[in-house]
């Protein structure tokens, strides 16, 4: 969690935010979140919201606005994902104030995507984490993208970070002074993607985010959620997110397998409705490296070595060592699928 967001939360914060959009603060549920407080409720009607909430040395009132239009340019496609919802005022964005000068808080809400989480409920998975499922996922990425490719921002206000912005992307601010091999190894790594062409047919808002923790499943339909940290990226750069989250899921031996699995028939789907040719997917590697450094970022960012328990600390510095021996996050020659 974002340090100011926690040291400035407190309660008055939340049941403010759930009055405004007509939930009772008794019936909040908290959710476990990484970068905001997120709760469930159910509102008067008994449909299910999803309660967000930042503070403005993170998401800016128009920052968050521009993640709001471009959602709802995505489900005016009728693309499945969990639409923002007005709040009793109209309002899909609420401010309120804190109590310290210098900021406010930014409450959003939005649909509960129906079904659940794999990671909630893991006899599912086993029984549908299978290729029928890794091509509707593809789809859904491809349409995605398709859709995001004529999306254009109604005002500069609302214009939402390039992937180089993203703060963590920055291991200067946040990896200790003497790791400079990681500082090195991370800086040929944005090197090289900068490199990369950037046309509208590769390069749009993407999510940015949109692993197994963001997104439901429920009767065959995958709905995607989340879209906090959409950017301006590689479109497949969505998909080098989605199969790091998948390797990290899996013991270290398994991982190369697991992802050749799943990402063959993904890509059946995803070419289903878009291209994605193998020059493109020689970009995963890098990609993939990319997310692990800015991994080890938010550790470092969020959380205090001194406190941590030895398997944790061990756990960050196999990444620390990873990192500084350029290791391939996984063996795999991407272009031959």
């Amino acid at each position: 969690m974002h340090p100011e967001l926690v040291r400035r939360f407190h309660e008055p914060i939340r049941d403010e935010a759930a009055r405004r959009y007509g939930l009772s603060p008794e019936q909040l549920t908290e959710l476990t979140a990484f970068e905001n407080f997120v709760y469930e409720a159910e509102n008067d009607d008994g449909e299910g919201l999803i309660l967000r909430i930042s503070h403005s040395t993170r998401r800016t009132i128009d920052y968050t606005l521009g993640e709001v239009e471009f959602v709802r340019y995505l489900a005016a496609a009728r693309i499945p994902i969990a639409s923002p919802v007005l709040s009793d005022s109209g309002q899909f964005v609420e401010r309120i104030e804190d109590r310290e000068p210098g900021g406010y808080f930014v409450a959003t809400a939005f649909e509960r995507a129906p079904g659940i989480v794999f990671d909630d409920a893991p006899p599912l998975k086993e029984r549908y984490w299978k290729p029928p499922l890794f091509r509707d996922l593809g789809r859904l990425f491809a349409r995605l993208h398709n859709r995001a490719q004529s999306y254009a921002p109604s005002s500069p206000k609302l214009k939402r970070q390039e992937w180089h912005e993203y703060d963590v992307v920055d291991i200067n601010r946040f990896a200790p002074p003497e790791e400079t091999l990681v500082r090195e190894r991370t800086a040929a790594i944005i090197a090289r993607l900068n490199q990369l062409p950037r046309t509208p047919e590769s390069y749009g808002l993407i999510h940015a985010d949109l692993h197994m923790h963001n997104f439901c499943f429920a009767e065959g339909k995958v709905t995607a959620f989340d879209f906090d940290n959409c950017e301006y990226a590689w479109f497949v750069k969505d998909i080098a997110v989605l199969l790091f989250y998948i390797a990290r899921g899996e013991e270290r031996e398994a991982r190369d397998a697991a992802v050749a699995a799943f990402l063959g028939p993904f890509l059946e789907g995803y070419r289903e409705l878009r291209r994605m040719d193998r020059e493109w997917l020689a970009a995963v590697p890098d990609l993939l490296a990319l997310q692990r450094s800015m991994n080890y970022a938010l550790f470092h960012q969020y959380r205090d070595p001194a406190v941590l328990d030895e398997s944790t600390l061990d756990r960050w510095g196999r990444f620390r060592r990873d990192i500084e021996a350029d290791t391939p996050v996984l063996q795999l020659d991407f272009t031959s699928f």
